[in-house]
């Protein structure tokens, strides 16, 4: 409690002795906010007594502005000592406690307790009233979005609309999971929406969300790659040494045999460097020819692998590291960490690459894929073809054709990623039917995607006799593709639940009247395939 004031001519209570008019009267006025005396309270309070304040009548306001003291002073596990017991129990959670039951369950992501975490969300969920289960719904949607789960996460957040539709937060909710999604262009829609709602509630406090749904209308990445720079320090840094690192430099060596480069070979100094850094980064390279995996080991423990990147810049320049970074790009598991950051890693390696071939007079040799030591590299430009294709940027779309056209052709002959089909029928859409034919013909005895392409090529080539027999021959060994490329409306299959697909399966159709049935009906070939089919029977 306050104490009284004492009288002008009263001995001052600080204990000086001297009257109140010539001590403390004259000292300012100092405030002292209830949150500063609860932390004053608490520092003497034996932690196990904590517990006592759960439930009790004490101001939730001062207590939420103690624990936002706290976070500022990075004191997460006081603040989950000493909000857990407020949610112990069977008894209801009330509405009174949703913005602490929220805290809580930040303060687990921050922790990183996953379980805990999810455990509360279901508790809220189970014995929480209107608010307080809204927010559990909430933090089950953001969870199925972390781990891929987008139906169950759209679902979910179907449910806390349901338990609390007035939630000024479901906006931010909804958006953050349609670009999780990738479905940017609906989060653009959505957002524009929120953002008018929002701001005709005239709230101050709301500006900073409706200011970030307006950044999502002009680029949902960039917004959340905002979001993320402020809660994500290793993402943050990362971004900041990728966009300061050095100018591409060579430091391997080439022993070009038989028309190869033969195999990279890193420098002594990049050597060197390459040892520490396997020291303290977890690698995780794919098998065979994938051109990533999950590897989210490598986020267990960033400052040190990032700081290695501070002290030698020198690893910039090797294929190994960033074949590294993007492979742990991948692992992070958000879409617009990895939209933002892989390209320039992928271009990177696209100038150290022509860079080394350059030096070392190698620029139309071919680089196999058999060198072990040249994969780094080689996965990481077929990563860019096939980025590069997915791209709405026609010049992004020409430039990974030309890189895929070169990776058959010249750097990588026995295509172990597979890319010679579609080199075919791209040049068949350019008007290079004739070129694709020569292509096609190193390729004999082939799967269905080539033998398929072959036949048109040999088509809008004007090779009626060749193009027959490889159609017919197509026809009768993988039946299902051509059945599925003139069918006018098949049922999509189901997905098997394995990585790629069967030979010879309903799925290798379906992929194959995906990707190419555009160009059969753009080269007007459909017609002639369907009267060989007829044929055929």
């Amino acid at each position: 409690m306050k104490l009284p004031e004492p009288g002008r001519n009263d001995p001052c209570f600080c204990g000086s002795l001297r009257k109140y008019k010539q001590c403390c009267a004259r000292l300012p006025e100092f405030p002292v906010a209830p949150a500063m005396m609860l932390d004053g309270l608490l520092s003497i309070m034996p932690r196990k007594h904590w517990r006592s304040l759960a439930g009790s009548s004490i101001n939730r306001d001062t207590l939420q502005h103690l624990v936002f003291m706290w976070q500022g002073e990075d004191r997460h596990e006081d603040v989950a000592a000493l909000l857990e017991p407020w949610f112990k129990g069977e008894g209801a959670i009330k509405n009174a406690d949703a913005e602490l039951l929220d805290t809580l369950l930040e303060t687990y992501v921050v922790l990183d307790k996953p379980r805990k975490r999810k455990s509360l969300a279901q508790t809220a969920i189970a014995r929480g009233e209107n608010v307080a289960r809204g927010i559990g719904w909430q933090r089950i949607a953001l969870m199925e979005a972390e781990a891929g789960n987008d139906d169950a996460s759209r679902r979910a957040l179907v449910e806390a609309q349901r338990a609390d539709p007035d939630n000024l937060n479901l906006g931010l909710l909804e958006v953050h999971l349609l670009i999780s999604a990738g479905n940017a262009t609906l989060a653009q829609e959505r957002a524009k929406y929120w953002a008018i709602r929002l701001a005709k509630l005239n709230d101050p406090a709301l500006h900073d969300q409706i200011s970030w749904l307006r950044e999502v209308v002009l680029n949902p990445q960039a917004a959340m790659m905002k979001i993320t720079r402020k809660h994500d320090d290793s993402i943050a840094e990362m971004e900041a040494l990728l966009a300061e690192a050095p100018p591409v430099a060579c430091h391997y060596r080439l022993k070009p045999m038989d028309g190869s480069t033969g195999p990279f070979i890193p420098d002594t100094e990049l050597g060197n460097a390459l040892k520490d850094w396997n020291e303290v980064f977890s690698s995780c390279s794919p098998s065979l020819v994938m051109m990533s995996t999950w590897n989210e080991a490598a986020w267990d423990n960033p400052g040190e692998w990032l700081a290695l990147l501070r002290e030698q810049p020198l690893l910039w320049n090797s294929f190994e590291v960033l074949d590294d970074l993007v492979i742990a790009l991948d692992g992070h598991g958000m879409t617009w960490v990895r939209e933002e950051l892989v390209p320039p890693l992928l271009e990177r390696t696209r100038k150290l690459f022509e860079l080394v071939l350059e030096k070392h007079e190698a620029t139309k040799l071919k680089c196999e894929w058999a060198w072990h030591e040249n994969r780094p590299a080689l996965r990481l430009l077929a990563r860019k073809v096939v980025d590069g294709e997915e791209s709405s940027d026609p010049k992004e779309k020409e430039a990974a054709f030309a890189l895929m056209h070169r990776f058959v052709e010249q750097l990588n002959p026995h295509d172990n990623h597979g890319f010679r089909a579609g080199v075919v029928g791209g040049l068949v859409e350019r008007g290079k039917a004739e070129e694709a034919v020569a292509i096609a013909a190193r390729y004999p005895d082939d799967l269905a995607d080539m033998r398929y392409t072959q036949a048109l090529a040999l088509h809008v080539a004007g090779k009626e006799n060749e193009a027959r027999e490889v159609a017919l021959f197509a026809l009768r060994e993988f039946p299902k593709v051509g059945k599925t490329l003139l069918a006018a409306s098949p049922r999509k299959p189901r997905k098997d639940g394995r990585d790629g697909y069967v030979i010879g399966s309903n799925e290798e159709a379906w992929l194959y009247r995906e990707e190419f049935l555009p160009l059969w009906e753009k080269m007007d070939a459909l017609t002639w395939l369907t009267e060989l089919a007829r044929k055929k029977q």
